[in-house]
């Protein structure tokens, strides 16, 4: 059985290139990234710059430091890796054999179902109902009784709601097999699920540094688990995925808690703003504990998101034949950018 691939947006370049605009009026309503430049980055990239002829150090040890001491872990509790999506293949890889089963409430991430399937093993859907698509909880834990492996997406992405602590504690207590919970909107959410790792010997917590604080593009993440997961994922984990420029910035920005703080705010701020303004036109928005926000827009969504794409605003859209295909996604951009996302719209709608 071949996997599923991750079907990207064209790039912003060839959006340009497209519509003849110029690349700095194309607009990433699609990415779930920082509308907010880290002017800093700058400084920490240059540091690494001097010895960019070598290998980073494979063992990554200040960079595990410094993330373990904003979850009171110990280093040897933290993996890091290129972003979490590596930490989410690499823990399929470390833990799933063929034929294992892996559960996840859909619609959800689509690199759990690639992950799983690129291990040997069988990905499990356990659908959340329309048109709210609640976290099916009581399904989740039926599924987690005979599950090797749950994915749990906390919050969620596509939609962007939470999935409480009572919810997480069941699932975990239901399964003999691993959790894993992606939580790489937890800051906007003001959760934290690291103390679940001394806890429960299988629960694995994944984080980014591509969302709340700012830098997808140095594509860091890390894991963080009992010492003897963590080992486990080493063991499978490429000697230097992360390069020392990347490295650099990540502690630079892990450094950074009150500016990351800041950020989240700001994001929350706009992110009340856009959800009114989309309601305002008609649009039925979802509740968001992220950086996005999920609207039913309706049959037409597609073709919406087409127009937008002519005039450089790029939108998230879903399969055709799937349960979000009437729905669209926005990524909380600035309060210039989200204005024109807003007044573009009015043209487009009737």
């Amino acid at each position: 059985m071949s996997a599923p691939r991750y079907k990207w947006q064209p790039t912003t370049a060839e959006i340009a290139a497209t519509t003849g605009l110029p690349p700095e009026r194309v607009e990433r309503f699609d990415h779930n990234t920082s509308p907010f430049r880290a002017e800093w980055a700058g400084a920490a990239a240059a540091k690494a710059l001097a010895t960019v002829n070598e290998y980073p150090g494979a063992s990554y040890r200040t960079l595990r430091e410094a993330a373990a001491g904003l979850s009171d872990l110990e280093p040897e509790q933290i993996v890091p890796g290129a972003g979490a999506d590596e930490m989410i293949l690499l823990s399929a890889r470390a833990f799933l054999h063929r034929g294992d089963t892996a559960a996840a409430a859909t619609p959800t991430y689509p690199l759990y179902e690639i992950a799983t399937v690129q291990a040997g093993g069988v990905f499990q859907q356990v659908p959340a109902s329309p048109p709210d698509f609640v976290f099916p909880t009581d399904e989740i834990i039926r599924a987690a009784r005979d599950a090797d492996l749950v994915w749990v997406c906390a919050p969620s992405n596509p939609i962007g709601n939470a999935v409480s602590d009572d919810t997480i504690e069941a699932v975990v207590a239901a399964t003999d097999g691993l959790v894993v919970i992606d939580a790489a909107y937890a800051e906007f959410a003001d959760t934290d699920w690291s103390s679940r790792v001394d806890r429960n010997h299988n629960v694995i917590v994944l984080r980014t540094l591509s969302k709340a604080y700012g830098i997808a593009g140095a594509r860091v993440g890390y894991a963080m688990a009992h010492r003897d997961l963590i080992a486990a994922i080493d063991d499978v984990r490429p000697p230097g995925s992360i390069s020392s420029i990347s490295t650099e910035i990540a502690i630079e920005a892990l450094h950074r808690p009150e500016a990351m703080e800041e950020t989240v705010q700001k994001i929350q701020s706009l992110r009340a703003n856009l959800a009114a303004a989309l309601d305002s036109l008609g649009f039925r928005v979802l509740p968001s504990e992220t950086n996005f926000v999920l609207c039913e827009v309706g049959p037409n969504a597609h073709q919406l998101c087409e127009q937008l794409m002519a005039e450089g605003l790029v939108a998230r859209k879903f399969p055709a034949d799937g349960a979000l295909a009437e729905y669209l996604r926005f990524t909380v951009r600035t309060a210039e950018a989200n204005s024109r996302l807003i007044t573009t719209l009015e043209r487009y709608l009737p």
